[in-house]
């Protein structure tokens, strides 16, 4: 993860149905955006194979990827479950990390972390928590997309107008258009996508051809917002 440098981009949402709906987007769009910005084939001074080499890493890292769950109706209580069922990485107490031994953050709320002496957590011990979930789009107070290479100047500010546009101007149209998709091409383009690029398959369409109709309804969403 070290030798990665990836683009984060926050997004607000403005109610828990507007949440939804742009969670479930994002999610979809992940090997979109993999693919469109990846910037990173080399490793160690040699090409790695891959186009987004960042990319490959993150899909192959413990608590990170794309759950198939993100691709459908995400809401605020399904992502708590999910995110209070699993492991703890770590507890940090004054400024020191202490091992979890596989307890979840539910066994914490229920006091049954030992090395705290049973003590149950706080909102910030939650956030902590949050923070170690490494999945291609997350929650917190906004949403979190983490799919792009960091690219350029010109591209680097390319991927939070990209999205932007969809998410804040051209949502619904650009929610019809996902909500055909197959989940299941949707998951395996996300696998290809590191390596394909933009001639990665989803509904028999490249990324390249559905790259172009995003783009133009984002850029539309962006006249739109002036």
């Amino acid at each position: 993860m070290y030798q990665t440098c990836g683009t984060q981009i926050n997004l607000d949402y403005t109610s828990e149905k507007d949440f939804i709906k742009k969670f479930k987007l994002s999610s979809f769009l992940v090997p979109l955006t993999i693919a469109i910005f990846a910037n990173s084939p080399i490793k160690e001074n040699k090409l790695s194979g891959y186009l987004s080499y960042r990319s490959k890493v993150w899909q192959n890292t413990s608590r990170g990827g794309l759950p198939k769950v993100f691709l459908e109706d995400m809401n605020f209580e399904k992502y708590t479950d999910m995110a209070i069922n699993m492991p703890l990485l770590f507890v940090l107490k004054n400024s020191e990390y202490l091992k979890t031994e596989g307890k979840t953050f539910k066994d914490f709320m229920k006091g049954r972390l030992e090395i705290l002496s049973n003590k149950k957590p706080n909102i910030k011990d939650f956030e902590n928590h949050l923070a170690t979930i490494f999945t291609e789009i997350r929650l917190k107070q906004y949403i979190e997309i983490r799919s792009l290479d960091t690219c350029e100047w010109d591209c680097h500010c390319g991927g939070p107008a990209f999205y932007v546009g969809l998410l804040y101007a051209s949502l619904d149209e650009a929610y019809d258009i996902i909500s055909k998709w197959n989940i299941s091409e949707v998951l395996n383009a996300y696998i290809e996508a590191p390596k394909k690029g933009l001639n990665t398959l989803i509904e028999n369409k490249t990324i390249l051809e559905w790259g172009k109709i995003f783009l133009s309804l984002s850029r539309k969403g962006l006249e739109k917002r002036s």
